[in-house]
């Protein structure tokens, strides 16, 4: 709970508070919707995929994606390290919002998009990429069965 005991609600489920938590969560978008075209990799790294896919409206999580994609967040040497971040972003994309959302991006964010999918079963899922068999993978010593102590 804030000062005075409100509390946030943001979608509004009821209550005194829902016109406040509107109205802040209206505000909060026009600022992020407003800072976007001078916004760092590093402050738009920072919002929460829950909020993107969860909480804003559509149009505010179609410009983000779109910035993110223009300035290829994770994939240029100087913002690798925000990959994972990136990656976590589209993951929840595509299981919060509808297939109708990702159709409705520009093709150069859906391209990012796609290449943050892959990026993502890279490291989790190799073999559907083809790229090596689990058996080859447990060889090489990436990846430990289940059963055994990694101890």
């Amino acid at each position: 709970a804030g000062p005075g005991g409100l509390r946030l609600r943001p979608k509004g489920v009821g209550g005194p508070q829902t016109t406040t938590s509107c109205k802040l969560m209206d505000v909060l978008q026009q600022r992020i919707v407003g800072g976007l075209d001078t916004c760092s990799v590093e402050a738009l790294a920072r919002l929460d995929e829950y909020y993107v896919s969860r909480l804003c409206d559509q149009p505010v999580a179609v410009a983000v994606v779109v910035r993110m994609a223009q300035l290829d967040m994770g994939f240029k040497a100087a913002t690798r390290h925000h990959l994972s971040l990136a990656v976590r972003l589209e993951e929840a994309v595509r299981r919060e919002l509808p297939q109708a959302f990702i159709w409705s991006l520009p093709r150069p964010a859906r391209d990012y998009l796609e290449r943050l999918k892959l990026a993502r079963l890279r490291k989790d899922a190799p073999w559907t990429l083809g790229e090596a068999s689990p058996l080859e993978i447990f060889r090489k010593g990436a990846m430990h069965p289940p059963y055994a102590s990694t101890s």
